[in-house]
């Protein structure tokens, strides 16, 4: 996704000065980066490499860390982390889980309430955690496959004694 950068210049627009900064790349001989777009056209616009493109994706790192700690995905929750559980109270099943119970019981809620102010938040409520719910369960389906699924059931199996 493109970060778009609105309030800029003639000439950060066209591209040929830096839109932090202001500083011309042609006269000043500058090493630029594309770091986004000018919502007018489109077109690209550029950052001077070093202070302001690092400065751009060091507030874009604390943004994005600031999001995930608001949308309550904490250090084991972040998608991509290689060591996350997924089976367990805490990991991407449990918390499916708990978006699944919320589900229901915004369910039943809603089969029993007339008020329309309740109803716009439980079915803001109902947006939000039927769309965690579908991120968490492809997760685990991405993070499972069909031979964690069979070595599972061999293992069960062993236990119970043997195979069917």
């Amino acid at each position: 996704m493109d970060r778009y950068f609105w309030n800029i210049s003639g000439p950060q627009g066209d591209g040929v000065a830096c839109v932090v900064c202001g500083a011309g790349f042609l006269p000043g001989k500058i090493t630029s980066v594309p770091v986004g777009r000018n919502p007018a056209d489109e077109s690209q616009v550029f950052a001077c490499k070093e202070p302001c493109a690092l400065a751009l994706a060091e507030d874009a790192e604390r943004m994005a860390q600031e999001m995930r700690a608001a949308a309550g995905l904490d250090g084991a929750d972040v998608p991509g982390a290689d060591d996350d559980p997924v089976f367990c109270v805490d990991g991407h099943f449990g918390s499916l889980l708990r978006d699944l119970r919320t589900l229901a019981g915004t369910e039943a809620l809603l089969t029993t309430s007339d008020d329309i102010t309740t109803i716009r938040f439980l079915l803001s409520l109902t947006a939000r955690h039927a769309e965690t719910a579908m991120m968490r369960a492809r997760l685990v389906l991405a993070r499972t496959k069909a031979e964690d699924a069979k070595d599972a059931k061999d293992a069960k199996d062993a236990t119970e004694g043997g195979d069917d």
